[in-house]
């Protein structure tokens, strides 16, 4: 990950017994990925289905994940 959000979140989760879920991605990815997991409203033939969607920008700071992404401003000490 570029930036530390997702380890700050999970700190603040702990206290509700409760994390983000992260994949592991296989193939031609340089990074970690957090996924972001929906829910279906409506159920029954011919619903959409819900579907989870794997995030290219952190969702709390905004940040580019991947290879290319500016480091973060913690990493480099200097800010966002």
């Amino acid at each position: 990950m570029t930036c530390t959000c997702v380890e700050t979140i999970n700190q603040a989760l702990a206290a509700r017994n409760t994390r983000l879920s992260q994949a592991i991605i296989f193939g031609p990815h340089d990074h970690d990925a957090l996924m972001l997991q929906t829910e279906q409203l409506e159920t029954g033939r011919g619903k959409a289905k819900a579907v989870a969607m794997f995030l290219s920008y952190c969702p709390f700071c905004g940040r580019k994940y991947g290879a290319g992404a500016p480091a973060s401003a913690e990493a480099t000490g200097g800010a966002p």
